[in-house]
């Protein structure tokens, strides 16, 4: 009899797979375009009929609970109150469940109760977490739909408001959508707890082995018994993070534990190896094939100075260089020194400089600005001309404004710099001049798929015969007008382009993203370099690029044609060079 028993029971399981094998199941509805998407994709009857396990009574059973199953799920977008008519049908071992529902009308806001305990209540009405101000910035007003997701969206924005000012420890202690079907009417009450005040400790540091610790210290824009703020977090991490010093940072305050209101902060570092050797090759089409050399010691005398060197061979261009960076002040100031060795044959003149200088930079990216003095020294050697050598000694001023949704791919805003480099002194010069230089790169998306930029450059030099060749201009290549060779739109001199006293370029370009990645692009560039304004005749290029959205930011391949040359070029170019 057991045999018997364990031989039916073999049969039953091995027929089930194959009648569900031959069963086929369907589900078809009826709704509103938005219901229908919803359904379509989280209706339980749609999500388990593939499932090889299926046979006709689980699918009975599920079809039973399916009513309900789609007025939870039609409640969730405002619909309390829908009518489904279901059917099934069987033809020919094809299964199908038919729902037409008519979800009826949405529910309405009548009215929205939000309660505040805790030391919220002894905000100023000014504050940004004040209660009047978290009141207008509720994203759910009386008389809208009604939406589950817009509920929890309302919840989750009011309550991070608190979360990342003042108050750190809030909680929302109650919350209630109550549903009147009479009146299709939804009241809403939420009860948020703020708790106390919190204020930021003192700062203890983790991990420093090689660096002192004001390099960590100088960074550190929180104030003892300054109120928390999330925000005064993230930038401190972030500065750790891009001083060069360590390899990971974390920076965290211990709100739950604060005593006494007050969240002390720890910092947490791994820091990165103090000397650093590369080498490197790559091409440009602007100075051809290049190998670089490099040596970086992130902590000279011990005392957290960074030293950055390199030496560069390119087939148009060569130099060898280095600065030594001081730790951030306790003010902001990025202080350097530098020194470097040039030289390069481009277009028939050949340039070798050296100079040393000294720079202080202060301000966050948004808004970087610098100071800085040097003394250089230029011989210029031009084909079919004569050779000259200049000796100038130059105070310089620079800002730089970054607006953009992202630093490293920006689809919108801008980018702007300005900077004005003189030699006032005839002491410490062959001559005076004054270099002012303008540029600015904007973004806008006309579509979601499709990217405008525009880009224009200006400069002029006031005092030519005092200024080196390096403070001239000169135009073409991948950054300037495309379809020409690197600077080699300037003023003929002898068999050679040198540069002239005023510059102006610019460049629209159109790019079509085919992919999350991929996309191409259209552009039309032009500008040229010359001693007089009147004698700023354009050159036009245009072309067509390829462009991918890499790691390190946007690469392109462009083939550019030059009008005034009737020739094609090859560019390349990586990142935003601002």
């Amino acid at each position: 009899m057991k045999k018997l028993l364990l031989t039916c029971l073999l049969l039953l399981f091995w027929t089930l797979p194959v009648l569900a094998d031959s069963a086929q199941y369907q589900v078809e509805i009826e709704a509103p375009t938005e219901l229908k998407e919803l359904l379509q994709k989280h209706l339980d009857m749609v999500k388990w009929r593939d499932n090889p396990r299926m046979n006709p009574a689980e699918w009975q059973r599920l079809y039973l609970l399916a009513p309900q199953n789609i007025k939870n799920l039609v409640a969730t977008e405002g619909y309390f109150s829908p009518k489904i008519s279901p059917s099934l049908e069987n033809q020919n071992d094809i299964f199908t469940a038919k729902f037409t529902v008519d979800s009826g009308p949405p529910v309405l806001i009548s009215n929205v109760d939000l309660k505040f305990t805790g030391d919220i209540n002894q905000q100023q009405i000014d504050d940004k977490t004040s209660i009047p101000k978290l009141r207008d910035a509720w994203l759910l007003k009386t008389g809208e739909p009604f939406r589950q997701d817009d509920w929890d969206q309302a919840k989750r924005k009011l309550l991070t408001t608190l979360l990342v000012e003042r108050f750190p420890n809030a909680t929302i202690s109650n919350s209630r959508a109550e549903v009147n079907l009479e009146n299709q009417t939804v009241a809403l009450t939420v009860e948020i707890d703020s708790g106390s005040v919190i204020t930021f400790g003192e700062t203890t540091i983790e991990g420093l082995e090689r660096y002192p610790a004001r390099v960590v210290e100088n960074l550190n824009p929180i104030k003892p018994s300054s109120i928390y703020n999330q925000s005064d977090l993230l930038t401190f991490q972030a500065r750790l993070q891009e001083s060069g010093y360590f390899q990971s940072v974390a920076v965290s305050a211990d709100t739950q534990l604060a005593d006494s209101n007050i969240a002390p902060i720890k910092v947490t570092v791994v820091e990165n190896r103090s000397v650093k050797m590369g080498i490197g090759a790559g091409y440009s089409t602007n100075t051809g094939a290049r190998t670089q050399l490099t040596y970086d010691d992130l902590n000279i005398l011990d005392r957290g100075w960074r030293l950055i060197s390199s030496l560069k061979l390119e087939q148009k261009a060569q130099s060898i260089g280095g600065e030594i960076k001081l730790p951030v002040t306790s003010k902001g100031y990025r202080d350097s020194f530098n020194a470097s060795l040039n030289r390069s044959a481009i277009e028939g003149q050949t340039l070798t400089t050296s100079q040393v200088g000294v720079k202080r930079a202060w301000g966050p990216r948004k808004r970087e600005q610098y100071i800085g003095s040097s003394y250089l020294v230029e011989q210029q050697d031009v084909d079919g001309g004569e050779s000259t050598t200049k000796k100038v000694g130059v105070l310089s001023y620079g800002i730089t404004l970054r607006h953009t949704d992202n630093e490293l791919s920006p689809t919108r805003g801008y980018l702007f710099n300005a900077q004005f480099s003189g030699a006032p002194l005839d002491a410490l010069s062959d001559g005076k001049f004054l270099q002012s230089y303008f540029k600015t790169q904007a973004y806008y998306p006309i579509t979601l798929s499709t990217q405008l930029i525009g880009r224009a450059e200006f400069g002029m030099v006031n005092g030519k015969n005092g200024a080196p060749e390096a403070f001239l201009f000169r135009a073409g290549g991948d950054q300037s007008v495309r379809g020409y060779a690197f600077q080699s739109l300037g003023i003929n001199e002898g068999d050679a382009i040198v540069g002239g006293r005023y510059l102006a370029t610019g460049s629209v370009e159109v790019i079509q993203w085919l992919t999350n990645q991929w996309g191409a692009a259209a552009f039309v560039d032009f500008g040229n370099a010359a001693n007089r304004i009147q004698d700023l005749d354009p050159v036009y290029g245009y072309g067509l690029g390829a462009r991918w959205k890499s790691p390190i930011g946007p690469i392109g391949a462009d083939i550019a044609y030059g009008e005034a040359t009737s020739k094609y070029r090859l560019h390349f170019n990586i990142g935003v060079a601002f």
